[in-house]
């Protein structure tokens, strides 16, 4: 849940200011209507412990010195009420003789708190005149080598906690390495003027980022979306800046206006200095097959960038998600049908020497309707480079250099003769500074298809497929770097639901709303045990929403209920139930000797909550049992202490269904399933089974049939279905099996596939 709320800051600058559930900030520029954008759309953006500050360009030169930088703190003065919905005025310190602070504009002094210290508000009206007086004061100083970010007879202004705020969390500018050089004389602050020219050899509009590369905290600009044609200049301390921005023809919201993205990536600021953004640099990103087919396809393109300053500070737009959206629509950085696939451009630059410089083009590809595209193939293309841009950003695909994914799509099982909500399919990009999340033709039919993925880093990108079928949950296919030439066969959604058996991930990556988006993972293909015994505890990652495939896993975890038993006696029981336990594991509670353990956990996915599955797992475990035998890229869940398997039994099935999770009805079926340990585990010896079948919900059972082994190793047993009505459409499943060490697993599905009729 996201809510957003408007606050005016004491320059009297408006932002939207979104908060999410998980604490994440955006901002946005809110113009009031009617009045002058002093600023000329131009504003530092930072984030430090986890609060969003926007700071207006006229109040830059006074941070850390005449003004507290927790004024401009907008994801606390949201948590204090300070926003415009509960207070028409900002409450403050002014460190001045009460004349001086009346005289301030906006300003009215309420309480005389010491010698020269008062606390007044300045109401949020009448803050643009305080704004007015920031700038013209800054522009003085600069004309006339005086000091720069000082108000005659003001020390300093801060903000005033109202009675039952939150604490006022730690000043960011305290907290700076270069406080030392900000007493005496303080930092030396220069004019920048930046001009954009746009590819028509006009003056351009500019919408983008100037970013310190030293430094971020002490400077990084937004030319704000729309826009507006002209010069921006603003004053920022001395130093190496980077500076990004497309420039258009014409105002960013009108879609007519054609864009060019141009970067200067390292510009040194001794002295006031003008920097000319020049689109008429730059070249086209260009993509093709070397067939040729790519010509007559819908074409879906988006370009994007991260620049890293020496501190580890980030400005840009990645591919990812709200930065996608804000790359789209803010900086026209994609060519879409909707758009008309107007190109996309960029100017190559000269690889950067401080800091990190990543440049990525995306492009998909399909054969069919953009939307929804049936059984036609769809092309992920990806292109990253880094350092900087290239010369040239024209990339032919060889064909036979595509990696081929080979897929069958089912759909689960539902009443009625429509299988209801279309499939859902689309590639996760993991590069090593960005997620991209990203795919054309989402909705894809059920049933064979081929699709086809390709990057020019082999070694260093990371593709994971999600698949959202027309009920339930998403399913995540493994991580996995892929080869050229290689093809990869995969079914999804083949039913029923049963526990996945791959090791979790130990990294996940999070969708903040900030404007710098960092989605990031520093090791990818990192992963932690499923179930793995540490000391006296048993780590158990429970992710029930799996499909046929023992390493496919949901994107999120259903809400799950779980009773553990220690020698028969209960030893944890979580009630109702507890949501979502990835990444974080189950920690159960285990004796110091041999023990002889039971675990049952229950979940329905949301999507079908009628179809349950339970599964109820017995086992051994012992303090003196073998370390598990991992690869390098998996870990215990404390990496510092060795951990040994916990022997849990996992079911998957192998159903003769159609596409939409159906059966015959009146005919024989042959129930056949396999049975493994979790990922990275040998794989159990002996197993036996037996399968049990229920046409009423699981009210009633038919008596246990033992399952035959199969010349490839799978177990099965034939049920005969009765003739379809209403009383006898779903089939509901119950299989037990059991290795040679005792370990034994019960696992129930309750509507586990439909008979056809």
């Amino acid at each position: 849940m996201v809510t957003s709320t408007t606050v005016t800051l004491l320059t009297g600058d408006r932002f939207l200011v979104s908060v999410a559930a998980d604490g994440s900030q955006s901002a946005t520029p809110a113009p009031r209507a009617g009045r002058e954008d002093r600023a000329g759309g131009t504003f530092t953006h930072f984030t430090f412990a986890g609060d969003t500050y926007v700071v207006p360009a006229e109040a830059v030169p006074y941070l850390g010195s005449t003004l507290d930088a927790r004024l401009f703190n907008v994801g606390y003065l949201v948590r204090a009420e300070l926003d415009d919905r509960h207070t028409s005025g900002l409450p403050v310190t002014v460190e001045a003789s009460r004349a001086t602070a009346e005289a301030l504009p906006g300003t009215r002094v309420t309480t005389t708190t010491g010698a020269d210290r008062v606390r007044a508000t300045v109401t949020k009206k009448d803050a643009a005149g305080l704004g007015r007086l920031l700038a013209s004061r800054w522009r003085t100083a600069a004309t006339h080598d005086a000091t720069v970010g000082a108000l005659p007879g003001v020390d300093r202004i801060g903000l005033a906690v109202p009675s039952g705020a939150p604490k006022l969390p730690a000043d960011p500018m305290a907290a700076t390495t270069a406080a030392s050089e900000t007493s005496a004389k303080g930092l030396r602050y220069r004019t920048l003027t930046v001009n954009g020219i746009d590819r028509d050899g006009n003056p351009g509009v500019m919408v983008g980022f100037v970013q310190n590369v030293d430094d971020g905290r002490l400077a990084n600009v937004g030319l704000a979306f729309p826009g507006s044609e002209g010069t921006k200049s603003f004053v920022v301390p001395e130093g190496t800046y980077s500076l990004m921005a497309s420039v258009f023809t014409g105002p960013a919201d009108d879609l007519s206006s054609r864009a060019a993205l141009v970067v200067e990536p390292e510009v040194k600021v001794t002295r006031d200095t003008t920097v000319t953004l020049d689109a008429r640099r730059a070249v086209p990103y260009r993509v093709g097959l070397d067939n040729g087919a790519d010509r007559d396809m819908v074409r879906s393109e988006f370009i994007g960038f991260l620049r890293t300053g020496v501190r580890g500070d980030v400005s840009g737009v990645t591919p990812e998600w709200l930065s996608a959206l804000l790359g789209r629509f803010n900086m026209g950085l994609s060519s879409e049908p909707y758009n008309g696939n107007r190109g996309l451009f960029a100017t190559p630059t000269s690889p950067v020497t401080k800091g990190e410089f990543d440049f990525v083009g995306t492009t998909a590809l399909s054969e069919g309707l953009e939307d929804p595209i049936g059984d036609a193939p769809t092309y992920q293309l990806v292109f990253p480079e880094e350092g900087g841009i290239p010369a040239s950003l024209t990339y032919t695909v060889k064909v036979a250099d595509l990696t081929t994914v080979r897929s069958e799509l089912y759909n689960t099982p539902v009443d009625g003769t429509e299988p209801g909500a279309p499939q859902h399919r689309l590639n996760l990009v993991q590069l090593p500074w960005t997620l991209d999340t990203w795919g054309l033709g989402l909705n894809p039919a059920a049933g064979p298809r081929t699709d086809y993925l390709y990057s020019t880093r082999p070694e260093q990108v990371v593709w994971q497929t999600q698949v959202l079928p027309n009920a339930g949950e998403a399913i995540l296919s493994p991580r996995r770097k892929v080869r050229p030439g290689q093809v990869i066969e995969e079914v999804w959604n083949k039913g029923p639901d049963v526990p996945s058996a791959t090791a979790p991930y130990a990294q996940l990556p999070s969708y903040g709303l900030s404007m710098s988006p960092t989605p990031s993972l520093s090791d990818p293909l990192l992963q932690a045990c499923l179930a793995c015994r540490q000391g006296d505890l048993g780590m158990v990652y429970a992710n029930l929403v799996g499909d046929s495939d023992p390493l496919h896993a949901a994107a999120y975890a259903p809400d799950t209920a779980v009773r553990f038993y220690r020698d028969g006696a209960l030893a944890y029981d979580s009630g109702t139930a507890i949501s979502d336990l990835r990444p974080s594991p189950l920690a159960l509670p285990l004796v110091p000797g041999p023990a002889d353990y039971r675990l049952t956990v229950s979940a329905a996915d949301p999507g079908t909550p009628e179809s349950k599955n339970t599964t109820d797992w017995t086992f051994r475990s012992s303090p003196t049992d073998p370390a598990a035998s991992l690869p390098d890229r998996a870990v215990c869940w404390d990496p510092a202490v060795s951990c040994s398997f916990l022997p849990l039994l996992f079911v998957h099935y192998d159903l003769a269904l159609d596409v939409n999770g159906r059966a015959a009805a009146g005919t024989d079926l042959d129930v056949a399933f396999r049975v493994s340990h979790q990922q990275h585990q040998a794989a159990p010896e002996g197993v036996t089974g037996t399968v049990e079948v229920s046409y009423d919900d699981g009210r009633t059972w038919s008596a246990p049939k033992a399952a035959q082994r199969r010349a490839d190793g799978a177990l099965t047993a034939s049920v005969t279905h009765p003739e379809y009505s209403d009383a006898n459409r779903w089939v509901s499943l119950r299989v037990t099996a059991e290795d040679t060490d005792g370990n034994a697993v019960t696992q129930t599905n309750i509507r586990a596939y439909r008979l056809a009729g």
